[in-house]
């Protein structure tokens, strides 16, 4: 078996024999070199040693903190854990302080109750004294059958004839006015006609001068013109009728003044 000197040089490092002594068994003149001298057959290698002991060094100073190092990536979601067991229920909480809330709708109308029975009659009131009976009376119808114009104000409608007039009553036919006697409720109805064309009356009841209900019309045809009321009258008020405009003769009345109490006052 050949060994080069590789193999040698090998064996020596693993056998921690210094390489010079190789050197010396394969040339025994110190200053002849390797290339100078034949090589001969390896030795048998040695027996190895054994190990020696593990050498320790001192322990160093420690070192410098670094500095430090870059943030890291964010780490990925985890898993979804599972829902918690149900807890126990709280204590109550004490009542709230708010304003009151809408007011609900109303509700149905609740059905009918049972009529209750009938009570005892009252005592009987004590007995009023004895009103006064009246027989007064008081009632008037005067009509006219003339024409009449009044073209430029209203003036009383005089009257020609009383067709009745109560025992009492106070009707004056030249100013057609009425002064009450019997004071009260009276009903005054008056109704007026009109010339075919070119008239248009307009006609006031009046009441001590003052305007009580109106009537007219603003045609060319015949036409009444008529209205009514009910006024309280007392002693001494006069009512009359006040007319603008012309009034329709013709025998059969057609221009009347009605008055008659209804009822004292």
């Amino acid at each position: 078996m050949n060994i080069t000197i590789s193999t040698v040089t090998l064996l020596l490092g693993i056998l921690q024999v210094p390489f010079m002594v190789a050197k010396t068994a394969v040339s025994p003149d110190p200053e002849m070199t390797c290339n100078s001298c034949c090589q001969g057959p390896a030795g048998i290698p040695g027996i190895p040693g054994s190990n020696g002991n593990h050498g320790q060094g001192l322990v160093g100073s420690p070192g410098e903190v670094g500095q430090p190092g870059a943030k890291g990536d964010n780490g990925s979601d985890g898993l979804v854990g599972e829902p918690g067991a149900k807890g126990e229920h709280g204590l109550k909480g004490e009542q709230g302080v708010g304003l009151p809330g809408k007011q609900g709708p109303q509700g149905l109308p609740g059905m009918n109750g049972l009529n209750g029975e009938r009570g005892e009659p009252g005592p009987a009131g004590q007995t009023g004294e004895a009103g006064e009976c009246s027989t007064r009376r008081s009632a008037f119808t005067a009509v006219r059958n003339t024409a009449f114009n009044s073209p430029s104000s209203y003036d009383p409608l005089p009257f020609e004839e009383l067709l009745f007039s109560e025992e009492g009553t106070d009707f004056n036919l030249n100013n057609g006015t009425f002064t009450c006697n019997v004071p009260g409720v009276y009903v005054l109805m008056f109704s007026i006609r009109k010339p075919s064309s070119g008239s248009y009356p307009r006609v006031k009841l009046m009441k001590n001068g003052n305007t009580i209900v109106t009537g007219g019309v603003y045609d060319a045809e015949y036409h009444h013109v008529s209205n009514s009321a009910v006024i309280p009258l007392h002693r001494g008020d006069q009512v009359h009728l006040a007319i603008h405009g012309k009034v329709y003769y013709y025998y059969y009345y057609y221009t009347s003044f009605t008055g008659f109490l209804l009822y004292e006052i």
